[in-house]
């Protein structure tokens, strides 16, 4: 005779209940996925290199997604749709998306703002005055030594986003 503790381990589970366990099994494939389809159209809106930089919005209703926000031309606005229709799961696009011209050029300020504060922050210590137009910063102001100048414009050379680097401002002088 076995012992108790091994009753359990003796019997075999009966046809029937290898047919339900199978069924459950089949079950926990058809269950919803763990993402959404928000942010499945967020996460390609921002895969594409045409509308990276624009804040969309966006919202379902029964696999409708509406887009809404602002975009600098119609190339984009058509572009977002054409994203969004290629994903499986959606059905209708509804674009809200206003065009604003002058968008890049905020946009393009923004983004000279950002560089200027990522290269302030490896100069903390300096006396230079930085600032930033059109993704090329400019250094100004007095150093002890060149090889300052030349440290400061290697390291915003580092800085996502910067396209050249002046220091024709920067001045050879004293403490200041």
């Amino acid at each position: 005779m076995r012992p108790a503790a091994f009753s359990s381990f003796s019997r075999f589970p009966s046809k029937r209940e290898v047919k339900k366990k199978e069924k459950e099994k089949g079950k926990e494939v058809q269950k919803k996925p763990l993402g959404s389809l928000i942010l499945t159209v967020k996460l390609a809106l921002l895969a594409d290199t045409r509308l990276f930089r624009y804040e969309i919005d966006v919202g379902e209703d029964e696999q409708t997604i509406t887009l809404d926000g602002l975009v600098s031309g119609d190339e984009e606005k058509n572009a977002a749709t054409e994203v969004v229709r290629s994903l499986p799961s959606v059905k209708t696009v509804l674009n809200k998306l206003e065009v604003d011209t002058n968008l890049m050029q905020v946009l393009g300020k923004r983004q000279d703002e950002s560089i200027t504060g990522l290269v302030k922050e490896q100069f903390a210590k300096s006396a230079t005055l930085i600032r930033t137009e059109e993704d090329v910063v400019s250094i100004s102001g007095a150093v002890r030594f060149q090889v300052i100048a030349l440290e400061a414009a290697q390291s915003a050379r580092q800085v996502p986003g910067v396209k050249a680097v002046k220091t024709d401002r920067v001045r050879l002088g004293g403490e200041s």
